[in-house]
C-alpha cells in the first residue's frame, strides 16, 4: 500500500475491516473505502451486464466526488471488488475490468486509488493480477471467513422480506382506485405516528410495510418531510429507522427514502452528523438518489455553519419552506 495510506489499516487488513465495519460479507459489491476524518464507506451493487459497467462506475464514482472531502489534500481511497456469492478466483477477470472503469472513473473526478483488491470471504488478491504474468498469484489468506447474510438495512427483522411482500401485494390491490384512495388511507397513519396519536412501539410490522412503500412516492415522502415541529421530528427520529429496517433483499433500495426522511429530520433535531450518516446509507443503498442527494447539499451547509460559525440557519430555514408547505 502507498506510503501515504493511513498506518491504521494495513492492506491485509482491509477485507476484514470493512466486513467488520458493515457487520456482513459484502458479496457482489463494490466498497469504496475514502480515507481521512471520518474514515468513509461507500458501497453498490456490480450491475450483471458488463455493458452498464463502464455508467455505472461513472455514476458512483461520480456521486462520491461531489461528496464533501474527509480529509485536506488528496482524496486516496481504496477500491473493493467483492465476489459475489459462491463465486472465486475464476471470477477475477470479470471483477477486474469492473475495476478498470473504476479506476479509470477516480481519475476523472480526482480521487487517488491508493489501494485494490478482489476480495472473497477466505482471500484477497491485488488489483490489477500481476503485472507480469496477467495472474491472480496465490492470494492472502484472510483472518476469517465471515458469513454472507446482508446487513443493514434488513438487520434483525424477522421474515421482513415476507412482509414487505405481502405489502406490495395488497398494495398493488389499492392501486386499483387510483393514488388519490391510497394516500387518502396512509396519510391519516403517517399523521398519527408523527402527531403521537399512535406510539410507534405499538406500530405493527405490516403498517410500517404500508408506510414503506407508501414513501417510494414522491407526493407522500414530501408530505412525510412536513411534519417538521420538534415533537413531530423527535417521533419521526423513531418512525424511519423502524421502516427502513424492514428492508431485506430483494427490498433493500426502498430503504433510500426512509432513510432520506431519518435524515431530513435528524437534520431539524440538530443532529448534523448523525443526519449525514442516514443520507450516505440513503446513497449506498440507492446511489444517486436525488432527494438524499439535495438533502447532502443542506447537511454540508450545516456542517459549515458548526465548523466556521458562519450564519446559515439551514435547520431553521428548511423547517420554515416545510411548515409553509404543510400549511399551504
Amino acid at each position: 500500500m502507498s506510503d501515504s495510506t493511513p498506518s491504521t489499516i494495513e492492506t491485509a487488513d482491509l477485507a476484514d475491516f470493512v466486513a467488520g465495519a458493515l457487520g456482513r460479507e459484502p458479496a457482489g459489491q463494490i466498497v469504496l473505502v475514502e480515507f481521512g476524518e471520518p474514515l468513509r464507506l461507500l458501497l453498490a451493487d456490480i450491475p450483471e451486464d458488463p455493458s452498464r459497467w463502464s455508467s455505472f462506475a461513472r455514476a458512483f464514482i461520480g456521486d462520491i466526488a461531489e461528496l464533501p472531502a474527509t480529509s485536506k489534500g488528496q482524496r486516496g481511497v481504496a477500491l473493493l471488488v467483492h465476489a459475489r456469492d459462491g463465486h472465486g478466483i475464476e471470477d477475477i477477470d470479470s471483477c477486474a475490468a469492473v475495476w478498470r472503469h473504476l479506476a479509470a472513473a477516480c481519475a476523472r473526478y480526482g480521487l487517488t486509488v491508493l489501494e485494490s483488491q478482489f476480495i472473497t470471504p477466505t482471500h484477497w488478491w491485488p488489483l490489477p493480477a500481476e503485472p507480469a504474468t496477467g495472474t491472480p498469484g496465490p492470494g492472502t489468506p484472510r483472518a476469517a471467513g465471515r458469513p454472507t447474510a446482508d446487513g443493514r438495512p434488513g438487520d434483525g427483522a424477522e421474515g421482513a422480506a415476507g412482509v414487505v411482500a405481502d405489502a406490495v401485494r395488497a398494495f398493488a390491490r389499492e392501486l386499483e382506485g387510483g393514488h388519490e384512495a391510497v394516500k387518502q388511507h396512509i396519510v391519516p397513519l403517517l399523521a398519527a405516528v408523527l402527531t403521537g396519536r399512535r406510539d410507534v412501539e405499538e406500530l405493527t410490522d405490516a403498517e410500517a410495510a404500508q408506510l414503506l412503500l407508501a414513501v417510494q412516492n414522491g407526493d407522500v415522502l414530501h408530505t412525510a418531510s412536513t411534519f417538521c415541529e420538534p415533537e413531530e421530528v423527535k417521533r419521526a427520529v423513531l418512525l424511519w429507522p423502524r421502516v427502513a429496517l424492514l428492508c431485506a433483499d430483494p427490498y433493500r433500495r426502498m430503504a433510500a427514502a426512509p432513510l432520506t426522511l431519518l435524515g431530513a429530520a435528524l437534520l431539524l433535531d440538530g443532529d448534523v452528523p448523525a443526519a449525514a450518516e442516514a443520507l450516505l446509507l440513503a446513497l449506498e443503498v440507492k446511489p444517486g438518489d436525488q432527494q438524499a442527494r439535495a438533502l447532502m447539499g443542506l447537511v454540508c451547509l450545516a456542517e459549515l455553519d458548526q465548523v466556521i460559525g458562519a450564519p446559515v440557519a439551514v435547520a431553521e430555514s428548511l423547517r420554515v419552506s416545510l411548515r409553509d408547505c404543510r400549511e399551504g
